[in-house]
């Protein structure tokens, strides 16, 4: 294998960055510093731009653009001449100090590294060859690196960040790294002269699973990472006191939250299965009883989103023969790429070529002037995104990550390392429980496909494919369910490449089960007489009438809860539709007072009796109006304003997908819920 210092040679540029970043506290001066040291140690005396770029690059592993390297140069004390840079003190320049650093860190890294090896040695339980050292120190690289390209393993590598979670140093080493990447990744994308402020329109398209994460279905880790970019999507827009950085969703991806929560309402009616993978879909079934719990969980997450400023983007004629030069989706591209990534990339790119089509620009090397991003939690959208075919050098991406674009609102608004305030992103072993808990619930998943494929083909029973399932569903894991005590089983699990071990566990669970039963059996012979036995049974009625009481007085709870919540939600819209009522008895008064003068004014005109005039021309005129202009129209003003305020109230909880109806038919459900439980109480004289 190649030398570990070698392959790692950035992680360790990347930790002076981030050390040499709390002395200077500027990203510019700290090139500054790598400068110094690349011209003292090579004895440059005089340079070009390119030249100096190209050394340091090499040196360090950085891809530093000449841009920032240019305006860096200018805190040396350097004279230029016909293009070139010469030094006029080079003793001033403190040679190898960096050097030192950088070695001192190279050297930290092969300790590491050899620990990470030593660990996959143990949990695989074999040797590792130096083809599979060199591939796992690249793939620890990728990892600390947020590059999705190598993901060889990336399970034992985050595994073995959770085991060392609690060795300080251990932590602070990679967090050292994760924090230079952040700098260094926004050296490359960012305008460094606007560094503390966003001035530019961007529209962030989210995905269903972004969309999910921030409405907790994917748990509690998902929602903080959302959360932590939502407070900057804030921040900026409060700083421009108007909407610059917006967040939308396509009308597929709408499609997609529809269909899902229809697969939920089959799921709560028994006519399809969850999938243990998914964890959404688990969160959104839990506590359900009917379809009509599952409506109001959606109903709730629209209103949700909504209320956090999260609209549906505006139709788009995207295949508009103007836009063909922007499309990306063609024949070659998709056989090319779909060949290299070993998956057909077909569905995934629909998203990519909206944005595509909506940048319609170029200069997209910097982040700010992009003004399009999909931001999706897909990793195979992510992997398209970044492919050379469809993503050219330096330029950003078409799609992110929610930790990528956290990262970069982090640099670019200057928060700085000071105050330990950091998003969760940072975190590396946050990072490692995400990873860990994806590969691991994909894999559940692929376990999920082939149990079903052996039903239905009739290899297991019934019985068994149900004992699976539930095994199955235990071992899932959202990130923030995964400890230190858990990676072995987790390794473990993740090393077995079908059912043949759950099939070994449940033979041997039978076996058990049944030397138990007889166990059991002998025992109640010895134990029940016939005297417990009708002891038992006055008991057992008892018990049963108190089950059925609890059932309904859950019932009960649950209905008030959900009244309670669906109340919450309602608020809010009777509030706009009774505000809506209200402008419209405003312009009912107006008309009136508009007719009283005109009809004062055309008695007046024609010399007619003033108030005669007006006692029968004014209430003939508002009736003309309102007979034309509304056909809600009723003689009764009273019954006429009420059907009006209802009319306002529908339209409310049409535009809000809140089910009125819903909430009524559980209110009348409340009352003879109530009744039952009296009568059961009563009649069994329980309490």
């Amino acid at each position: 294998m190649k030398n570990i210092k070698e392959e790692s040679k950035l992680l360790a540029s990347l930790v002076v960055f981030r050390e040499l970043y709390d002395v200077q506290n500027d990203v510019y001066g700290v090139i500054a510093e790598f400068l110094k040291e690349i011209i003292a140690v090579n004895g440059k005396y005089q340079f070009n731009l390119t030249e100096i770029t190209n050394l340091l690059n090499n040196t360090y592993d950085f891809s530093i653009p000449e841009a920032v390297i240019n305006t860096a140069l200018r805190r040396l004390d350097l004279k230029k001449e016909d293009g070139f840079f010469i030094i006029q003190n080079m003793p001033a320049l403190n040679k190898k100090r960096l050097a030192e650093l950088q070695e001192k860190n190279l050297t930290s890294n092969v300790t590491l590294i050899e620990s990470l090896f030593s660990f996959i040695a143990t949990e695989k339980a074999t040797t590792l060859s130096d083809s599979e050292k060199t591939k796992i120190v690249r793939s620890f690289c990728s990892f600390l690196l947020d590059d999705s390209n190598a993901t060889d393993y990336s399970e034992y590598i985050s595994g073995f960040a959770i085991k060392n979670k609690n060795d300080d140093n251990f932590i602070k080493s990679l967090n050292k790294i994760r924090e230079g990447v952040i700098l260094y990744s926004g050296i490359k994308y960012s305008n460094l002269g606007e560094i503390g402020s966003w001035q530019t329109n961007l529209t962030i398209y989210l995905d269903t699973e972004i969309l999910f994460h921030f409405a907790g279905f994917n748990g509690e880790l998902y929602k903080s990472l959302f959360e932590d970019f939502f407070r900057y999507v804030k921040e900026i827009n409060d700083k421009a006191k108007k909407v610059i950085v917006r967040l939308e969703y396509f009308k597929e991806v709408k499609d997609e939250i529809e269909n899902f929560f229809t697969k939920a309402e089959y799921i709560v009616e028994g006519k399809d299965r969850l999938n243990p993978r998914n964890t959404a879909m688990a969160s959104v079934v839990d506590g359900c009883k009917s379809p009509s719990d599952v409506l109001s969980k959606k109903s709730d997450f629209y209103v949700f989103i909504k209320n956090n400023g999260i609209y549906e983007s505006k139709p788009n004629n995207y295949y508009a023969q103007a836009n063909y030069k922007y499309n990306i989706i063609d024949s070659q591209t998709i056989e090319s790429v779909s060949g290299e990534l070993q998956f057909d990339i077909t569905e995934y790119l629909d998203f990519l070529n909206y944005v595509n089509i909506q940048r319609q620009k170029e200069n997209l090397n910097s982040f700010e002037n992009i003004g399009y991003i999909l931001l999706t939690g897909n990793t195979r959208t992510i992997k398209i995104a970044r492919h050379k075919k469809i993503k050219a050098d330096d330029v950003v991406p078409l799609a992110t990550t929610l930790n990528w674009i956290t990262n970069k609102f982090w640099f670019k608004l200057n928060k700085g390392f000071g105050d330990g305030n950091f998003p969760a992103s940072f975190d590396v072993i946050v990072k490692a429980q995400m990873v860990l808990s994806s590969v691991l619930n994909k894999s559940i998943g692929e376990k999920f496909d082939e149990l079903q494929t052996k039903f239905k083909q009739g290899e297991i029973t019934e019985e068994i494919a149900k004992s699976r399932v539930v095994k199955l569903r235990s071992q899932v894991r959202k990130p923030e369910e995964i400890g230190l005590d858990d990676i072995s089983q987790i390794l473990d699990v993740l090393s077995e490449d079908s059912l043949e071990q759950f099939i070994k566990e449940q033979e041997l669970s039978k076996n058990e089960a049944k030397k138990q039963s007889k166990e059991n059996t002998r025992l109640k012979k010895e134990l029940i007489f016939k005297e417990e036995a009708l002891a038992k049974e006055e008991t057992t009625r008892i018990e049963t009438q108190s089950e059925l009481i609890l059932t309904y007085e859950k019932n009960l709870s649950d209905k008030k809860e959900m009244i309670e919540r669906l109340e919450n939600n309602k608020n809010p819209i009777d509030k706009l539709a009774h505000k809506d009522f209200n402008n419209f008895k405003m312009k009912i008064g107006l008309v009136a007072i508009f007719l009283f003068s005109t009809s004062h004014f055309l008695a007046w005109k024609f010399g007619l009796d003033i108030m005669s005039t007006i006692s029968w021309l004014s209430p003939l005129l508002i009736f003309l109006y309102l007979l034309i202009f509304d056909k809600e129209w009723n003689w009764n003003p009273k019954v006429f304003l009420e059907k009006k305020k209802e009319q306002y109230q529908q339209m409310k909880y049409l535009e809000f997908h809140f089910d009125i109806k819903h909430l009524n038919r559980l209110k009348e459900e409340i009352h003879p819920l109530q009744e039952e439980i009296e009568n059961l109480k009563n009649k069994y004289r329980l309490t």
